[in-house]
């Protein structure tokens, strides 16, 4: 499975293995700007976060995901762009999710610093 330069692993189309984290569909009417996505083992924590930072970017036309059954743990995820490859708009949007989510922790671990060191007394929060 090729790797990109941001480290994210991405199958091409002739790689159906459903154990990978990442697939696409490839029906009619999709190119490489208009992509259906599969997201293995995730659910709607994962799409709607995407969903969400995937509309801001100006090149995206389309953004939508859902959730195929509610007993299969996978998510779609359709992108539609204007002239941007829609697999480096994915790779953006991973990219700045997982950003976005190590300043959270970094945030929340300072925090419960600044709460231990500010009450003492209390029990060790870890």
């Amino acid at each position: 499975m090729p790797v990109g330069p941001d480290g994210f692993r991405v199958p091409n189309a002739n790689e159906g293995d459903s154990k990978n984290k990442l697939e696409w569909l490839v029906g009619p009417g999709q190119d490489e700007y208009c992509r259906t996505f599969v997201i293995n083992e995730e659910d709607h924590t994962l799409g709607n976060a995407l969903k969400h930072i995937i509309v801001q970017n100006p090149a995206v036309s389309f953004c939508g995901y859902t959730v195929p059954h509610p007993m299969e743990r996978k998510i779609h995820v359709r992108i539609q762009t204007n002239k941007v490859p829609a697999v480096q708009v994915l790779r953006q949007a991973l990219k700045e999710l997982k950003e976005q989510n190590e300043f959270i922790r970094q945030m929340i671990k300072d925090e419960v610093k600044r709460y231990q060191e500010a009450h003492p007394e209390e029990e060790n929060m870890e």
